[in-house]
């Protein structure tokens, strides 16, 4: 790693946003490729999400670093022109929870890998994740929850597919406060506890070529 993506790694790590953006404008007017920017931000995420389960970070900075996080997606211009692609992920945080960091950073990095991506955002209810998926014919289904009242709503969520006859067409994955028990109760097809694994699951399903990623990812909390 270079000196400079050095600098943009531990400067996500500590938080400094203003650096961040000086950093990655600095990298798109060099010719870095803007997806190396993105992986480099990730990078720093990671950092982030280890001092939080080490304790050294408190919700607050995870938080801060999704905001981040975001900010950078507005600045790098292929994240802003992947937005118009045809959907092909529907995602949202189930209705009663209204967590969000790891839907957002997901989100963020399925539209940097070329992913159309339609984000209902928090509070969602079985109804809603249903007609997106009608209206977009979504092929993936991402339910995040953290409290365990949201299993109920998933489970809801898949029953309402179910009866729909929409169940074998949608692959769905659940994330957050999850694990296997909690897969096979709700229905769901996949389980993922942080952000990376899940946007190389996504990109399996659909077929596309998979960006690995090498270190240990961020939590989808």
């Amino acid at each position: 790693m270079g000196k400079t993506q050095m600098m943009l790694v531990t400067a996500v790590e500590t938080l400094d946003e203003e650096k961040v953006v000086r950093l990655v404008k600095m990298g798109l007017q060099r010719g870095v490729d803007p997806l190396d920017i993105i992986e480099d931000v990730r990078h720093g995420m990671e950092r982030v999400g280890n001092l939080y389960e080490q304790e050294k970070y408190y919700i607050a900075d995870l938080i801060m670093a999704s905001l981040i996080f975001q900010r950078v997606l507005t600045i790098i211009p292929i994240a802003q022109s992947k937005k118009g692609l045809k959907p092909q992920v529907v995602i949202g945080t189930v209705e009663g929870d209204i967590h969000d960091i790891g839907k957002n950073l997901t989100a963020g990095l399925l539209r940097a890998r070329g992913v159309g991506v339609v984000d209902l955002g928090v509070d969602v209810s079985p109804q809603e994740f249903f007609n997106a998926l009608q209206e977009t014919g979504a092929k993936i289904l991402g339910l995040s929850g953290l409290l365990t009242s949201s299993y109920e709503v998933m489970r809801k969520t898949v029953s309402a597919l179910t009866d729909a006859g929409l169940r074998s067409e949608v692959q769905i994955m659940i994330g957050g406060l999850v694990n296997e028990d909690v897969q096979q109760h709700v229905g769901a097809d996949h389980w993922i506890i942080d952000c990376a694994k899940g946007v190389e699951l996504c990109q399996q399903i659909l077929g596309m070529g998979v960006n690995t990623y090498t270190e240990s990812a961020v939590n989808v909390i």
